[in-house]
């Protein structure tokens, strides 16, 4: 049996890595990780290990106590926009910190896969970005796409001197239902569900001029993709854009989430929000970040499966039917 070292198992796209594993790739054994909460939580339950990544010794002993034949590392800070032009130290420090003592832990490994983010696309104003991009445009300025360009960079590095196959997935704007409604400075998304669905807001803020554009991507499609083909040697040394083809508007997200609440019968019919743009901007916000997903089709013959209304279906069913954050195993 395999060993699969999942970092970030535990959040809000990592609950529905592991259970697609469990589920599709029963034969894999998974270690999970999670960050220590309080002093009193055991070290280890299981396969699942409690502590920091950024603490070195913590990470040695994870691969001392076992045979890690792949390591997918999707741990990181989660902030929306706002969020991560706040903490921009704490977070840089904090994920690379992570990201290198997982690295240094896995010479002997099968693959790395690396959980990036468009992020790294950040200085493009040519739309769709293709893989490439990167090559011929300055690096990221925010401390977020900062940090996802120099793990792809460590990684890539990590190949060259020691000869481990990687991964690279750039998702795009995945939408997650796991992600807390009850706290601001999330994605935009969970930000826009508290404020039309729980606070019935009469006017819903958006920052900017509202017309950003983003390809919502529903989270199943995304960690579907990351586990079919983690053994596929198509994969093997690749980076990935992966997200839907079509591009949203914030506005039009505010919209449909609303549409969807009335055609569900979640909201009044006569509940009508106003839209306020212009209150708040941010020095690193893209405004167009739109995916070219030529390579995946091509190479492996991927593609999104899950419409925009759709994917905020499936993410209103969720939070109207739990109305708190459940793990999906």
């Amino acid at each position: 049996m395999e060993t699969i070292l999942i970092t970030g198992s535990e959040g809000n796209i990592g609950k529905y890595l592991v259970r697609h594993f469990e589920k599709k790739y029963p034969d894999f054994r998974i270690i999970r990780v999670k960050l220590k909460e309080h002093e009193n939580e055991p070290y280890k339950q299981g396969n699942l290990y409690c502590g920091d990544l950024s603490d070195d010794a913590f990470v040695k002993k994870i691969f001392e106590e076992n045979k890690i034949d792949y390591v997918i590392h999707a741990a990181a800070r989660l902030y929306g926009v706002a969020g991560f032009n706040k903490d921009v130290y704490g977070l840089f420090s904090n994920d690379i910190k992570c990201l290198l003592n997982v690295l240094d832990n896995s010479k002997s490994v099968k693959k790395f896969v690396y959980f990036s983010s468009s992020m790294v696309y950040e200085s493009s104003e040519k739309v769709p970005f293709t893989e490439e991009l990167t090559q011929e445009i300055p690096p990221p300025k925010s401390s977020y796409g900062l940090t996802k360009y120099f793990g792809e960079k460590a990684v890539t590095f990590f190949n060259q001197q020691y000869g481990v196959k990687y991964t690279i997935w750039r998702p795009f704007n995945v939408v997650s239902p796991l992600e807390s409604h009850e706290r601001e400075s999330g994605h935009v998304y969970v930000d826009f569900y508290r404020r039309i669905f729980v606070e019935k807001a009469p006017s819903i803020e958006i920052y900017g001029s509202g017309q950003q554009v983003r390809c919502f991507t529903w989270v199943e499609n995304v960690v579907g993709a990351m586990a079919d083909f983690l053994t596929d040697e198509r994969t093997d040394n690749q980076i990935f854009n992966i997200g839907s083809s079509q591009p949203k508007t914030m506005i039009e997200l505010k919209e449909m989430l609303v549409q969807i609440g009335k055609e569900k019968n979640i909201l009044p019919a006569d509940y009508n929000p106003a839209t306020a743009t212009g209150s708040k901007s941010f020095i690193v916000d893209v405004q167009l970040r739109i995916p070219s997903t030529e390579k995946i089709q091509k190479v492996l013959g991927w593609k999104f499966t899950t419409d925009f209304k759709t994917c905020f279906e499936k993410f209103i069913d969720f939070k109207s039917r739990s109305q708190a954050i459940e793990d999906p195993r």
